[in-house]
């Protein structure tokens, strides 16, 4: 099942959030600064030339439409944050999903990764190199070689046949055509969803110890 990133929707709440917090700190702003200069005037006026009334009137109608403003961003903020709780909960569908981003890496849950690259042509060989974090080889193996989509499941065994603790390794995938000539392979960084996180207005998946915008997901299956 390949899906349609709901990061647009996002972004767009934290666009309108970021601009409704400008908005409302101005006005607030405004709105003391107007009632300072408004009850200054009050205060200091000439009893013998006391303020037009029409002008008065004017300034309080001002103040008051400034309030109003106010008013309007707080609402507005909160029905933001409403919204966005809503999105944050539609995203928890996500957990427990097959997540596919761009990468490099094998995330091993449960002693399970699947290793995802794609061909531009067939090829004759196409070997699969994994490291863990340190850069050491753990495993050599050979790969499918069909144009298009390559998919090869991992159980977490290194060369020697041990198991491997599940965390991030990372792949590469050396292919060559019947001539010997090599074959650039795009790899995919596939995993199962285990949260949905929101840090400084930023969500994304997490597949184990790995982060995935929502903008940067290829396939959710």
């Amino acid at each position: 099942m390949t899906i349609t990133s709901p990061t647009s929707v996002v972004d767009n709440i934290n666009n309108v959030t970021n601009k409704g917090n400008t908005a409302a700190a101005k006005a607030q702003t405004n709105y003391q600064d107007f009632l300072k200069l408004l009850t200054t005037q009050l205060q200091n006026q000439d009893p013998s030339a006391p303020t037009d009334t029409n002008q008065l009137t004017q300034q309080i109608a001002t103040l008051s439409q400034v309030e109003q403003q106010i008013n309007t961003n707080s609402n507005l903020q909160t029905l933001i944050s409403m919204f966005g709780s809503t999105s944050m909960n539609s995203l928890v569908g996500y957990i427990g999903k097959q997540v596919e981003t761009a990468g490099d890496k094998a995330v091993l849950q449960n002693s399970f990764a699947n290793v995802v690259y794609s061909l531009p042509t067939a090829a004759q060989t196409a070997d699969v190199q994994i490291k863990d974090a340190t850069g050491a080889v753990v495993l050599d193996a050979s790969g499918t070689t069909f144009a298009g989509r390559n998919q090869v499941s991992w159980n977490g065994l290194d060369n020697s046949g041990n198991q491997l603790p599940d965390g991030t390794y990372t792949v590469s995938i050396t292919a060559k055509d019947a001539a010997g000539n090599p074959i650039t392979a795009t790899t995919s960084t596939v995993g199962v969803a285990t949260a949905v996180d929101s840090n400084a207005g930023v969500t994304s998946l997490s597949l184990g110890d790995v982060s995935v915008a929502l903008d940067k997901i290829l396939r959710v299956s």
